[in-house]
């Protein structure tokens, strides 16, 4: 991009001559021009413009900007086509970051008399078009009763280079500081939170959405001007946040939560109730996807059974299964769902035996539960080294998933199903690994996992090459998701991959993010693996002792008794 606003430049090139980076611009605003034309308008009263401009073009012609013989045209794009998009669609923020100073500012050349007034009016121009954008949103701001933010938009742009002169210049009038009657405010901020459909949900008097349409404020396809300063939820009048409330309660429960969320101080009783159906199937949605995000929706919801068990699910899938645990109990939860996630929590915690009696009861309930409860099942079968049942448990598991819905779970019980098969030394292992790939889609989290996995699969075959990228595309799938969790597993099974390579260096750099990423997320199991890992690497006892103290605070037992039968190898140092 040739960069021609607070100066003249191509963007990364070291190419500094104006004269021929301002005959590229000529030619990339004015469009194709005859050589002739040219010559005269850049070098005018030279005895052979024709030569000088031919000079110019051969410095111009390793950077491919021109081309053409006797009618030339440019082979690049500007600023100041992006700037006047950015105008065209009011976004101001473009428009600030694109204005760095005024047309061709600095560029100090001797102009002929017609070059010269091409550069001055279209600069003049330019600032202009800038100050009308400011405008057009200081209007916006004075109409909706924002007086104070709509001076300091005109103050802004009369700051900007060039802009006051040419405001003065023109002598442009300041946009009118009057508000607009309400009925039209409440229809702006009806198509601000929902453009083009509001008119379906609210009635709107055809009036105010004509003064809108005079104003500016609202475009043809029902898209109102974007106000600065009010992006999302961020900074919304009691205005707003009450249309968002009309809104919300016309819409369909599925489309209100975003609007219930906007006008959350506004809730009456049905509201409450409402919103929180809205929360709670919302929740469920993001269970597989984004536990935590799930887990952060539920914040401020009564402690009711259905809410307490949603948070303790989305506990479970961070990884926080004492919390979860705790949950579970505080929150009063009974039935078979209360059990599929009980059993589920036991046995991460080491209590199988108990987890065993929990999964016939959650075998009676939703198809969810008897997803649950299968995949329990093949979990304590493949703790007893029956690989070969314990897929055909994770089998069923994830078609009962699939009948309840529950696309991300399916994903794990396919994953957990293709493990079973591996360590069976079934070549079936990494057919259905592809079909949990294929089953994950296009979700961060998802495709985290079954990569993960797909990495051991390729490790195992001693293609390590292969298992080391696949590791690398699950850690960029976690960072996407934003799950430390998948985030500290990729990092540790990277970390082990180098260990086993003998590359103490990388191994210890992929465990030290394994560590930050596991604690950051209260992963305690896998911190614990983890520094279980850096012992070993290090041959240090103490970073072991560490990680079975943190496993002992946090009530995993099993694991912590497993990791104190690991101490004995380590040779002293």
């Amino acid at each position: 991009m040739l960069r021609t606003l607070g100066g003249l430049a191509l963007e990364g090139s070291p190419f500094r001559r104006n004269k021929p980076l301002l005959l590229v611009a000529y030619l990339a605003i004015e469009g194709p021009q005859p050589r002739r034309r040219l010559a005269e308008m850049f070098w005018p009263g030279a005895q052979d413009g024709l030569n000088s401009l031919s000079v110019a073009l051969n410095q111009l012609r390793p950077l491919g900007l021109v081309e053409g013989g006797e009618v030339l045209r440019a082979q690049v794009s500007t600023d100041l086509e992006a700037l006047y998009r950015a105008v065209r669609l009011g976004d101001l923020g473009e428009v600030r970051r694109l204005y760095q100073g005024a047309f061709l500012e600095g560029v100090e050349l001797p102009l002929g008399e017609e070059l010269g007034e091409w550069v001055w009016d279209l600069r003049e121009k330019v600032a202009l078009e800038v100050y009308q954008a400011f405008s057009r949103q200081a209007r916006a701001h004075f109409a909706l009763g924002f007086l104070e933010e709509g001076r300091a938009l005109l103050e802004e742009a009369l700051g900007l280079g060039g802009v006051r002169w040419a405001v003065e210049g023109q002598e442009t009038p300041p946009p009118a500081s009057d508000p607009l009657p309400r009925e039209a405010r409440r229809a702006y901020w009806a198509f601000f939170h929902l453009p083009g459909r509001a008119g379906e949900v609210l009635s709107l008097e055809p009036w105010a959405l004509e003064r809108l349409y005079a104003e500016g404020l609202l475009g043809a396809g029902g898209q109102a001007l974007p106000l600065v300063g009010l992006e999302g939820s961020k900074g919304l009048p009691l205005e707003a946040q009450e249309v968002a409330l009309e809104l919300a309660r016309g819409l369909p429960l599925r489309e209100a939560l975003p609007f219930y969320r906007l006008a959350r101080p506004l809730w009456g009783e049905e509201d409450r109730r409402r919103a929180g159906q809205a929360i709670l199937a919302e929740v469920r949605r993001l269970l597989s996807e984004d536990p935590q995000r799930a887990y952060h929706l539920l914040e401020g919801l009564p402690r009711e059974p259905q809410a307490c068990l949603l948070r303790a699910r989305a506990l479970e899938r961070m990884g926080r299964y004492v919390e979860a645990l705790e949950e579970l109990e505080e929150g009063g939860s009974e039935g078979p769902e209360a059990a599929a996630l009980r059993g589920a929590l036991l046995f991460r915690l080491g209590r199988v035996e108990e987890a065993r009696a929990l999964a016939a009861q959650a075998a009676e309930g939703s198809a969810w539960a008897q997803g649950e409860a299968l995949n329990l099942q093949g979990l304590l079968a493949f703790s007893e080294g029956r690989f070969q049942e314990a897929a055909a448990l994770f089998a069923r598991s994830a078609v009962r998933f699939l009948a309840g819905g529950e696309a991300g779970r399916q994903v794990d019980a396919l994953n957990n199903r293709a493990v079973a098969l591996l360590e069976a030394g079934s070549p079936e292992a990494e057919e259905v690994l592809g079909e949990a790939l294929r089953a994950a889609g296009e979700v961060p989290l998802l495709r985290a996992r079954v990569l993960l996995n797909f990495g051991v699969v390729r490790e195992k075959q001693g293609r390590v090459e292969e298992a080391e990228g696949l590791y690398q595309e699950s850690l960029e799938a976690a960072r996407r998701a934003g799950s430390l969790e998948a985030l500290g597993r990729a990092w540790n099974n990277l970390g082990a991959l180098y260990h086993r390579q003998g590359q103490r260096a990388r191994a210890e750099a992929a465990y030290r993010e394994a560590l930050r990423s596991a604690r950051e997320g209260r992963e305690w199991v896998l911190t614990a693996a983890v520094l279980a890992n850096l012992a070993e690497l290090q041959n240090d006892p103490e970073s072991l002792r560490e990680a079975i103290a943190l496993l002992k605070e946090a009530r995993y037992t099993v694991l912590a008794e497993r990791y104190q039968s690991r101490l004995g190898s380590f040779r002293p140092r």
